[in-house]
């Protein structure tokens, strides 16, 4: 009866912590404009970036590190080092997948969750996150970030996808992490880090042939 009281103490103290991290954003319509207005300089960005699935049929989560690199207009490539080399590069409505030397490129429209995926970053990095539509959009934020808890509203995209946590740095208004939910329980982190702006001069990165 004691451990049972004091777990349950535990719950009470924690909670207000949990729940004091993150508030609801006191002016959405503010945060939006600074977006837009950041989004405006940032041509390119690249940085290291460390992918973890949470799956909850397995005891310990899969980590995955490689490099990002993001160019206006929604060109994205994940470079993966370890625990294998992989690449993943969408431009456009192209997506190739080079896994142990074979290559292969196929219409982006075929895999939903990288679809989805291109379309968060891309509005984020763009300045258009207003302009999502199909999903229910809530905003928070606390000393140092920005949470956008993105759900769709549409039912085929529910079916691969529950929903989208983008946190952004309120230093430069750049993505720090995007969280993708499967479902209830199984979802993948991306936490992008040491970013740079505007390196990238050229498409060398995001080719698809």
């Amino acid at each position: 009866m004691k451990r049972i009281y004091i777990c349950y103490l535990l719950i009470f103290i924690c909670l207000p912590q949990i729940n004091a991290q993150m508030k609801k954003m006191k002016d959405v319509e503010a945060f939006n404009k600074r977006v837009l207005r950041e989004a405006v300089s940032i041509k390119s960005i690249e940085s290291d970036f460390t992918q973890i699935k949470h799956l909850d049929l397995f005891n310990e989560d899969i980590t995955s590190k490689g490099k990002f690199y993001y160019r206006y207009n929604d060109k994205i490539s994940l470079d993966y080092s370890s625990p294998t080399k992989y690449l993943i590069v969408i431009n456009a409505d192209k997506l190739k997948i080079v896994s142990d030397g074979k290559k292969n490129v196929v219409n982006l429209k075929s895999n939903k969750v990288m679809s989805e995926m291109r379309s968060m970053l891309a509005a984020c990095m763009s300045g258009n996150i207003s302009q999502i539509s199909g999903y229910n959009m809530e905003y928070f934020e606390d000393t140092n970030s920005y949470l956008i808890k993105i759900k769709p509203t549409n039912k085929s995209v529910q079916a691969y996808i529950s929903g989208f946590d983008i946190y952004m740095d309120k230093k430069d208004m750049s993505v720090s992490k995007l969280r993708i939910s499967e479902n209830a329980t199984d979802y993948t982190d991306y936490l992008f880090q040491n970013k740079k702006f505007n390196t990238l001069t050229d498409d060398k990165k995001f080719s698809v042939n």
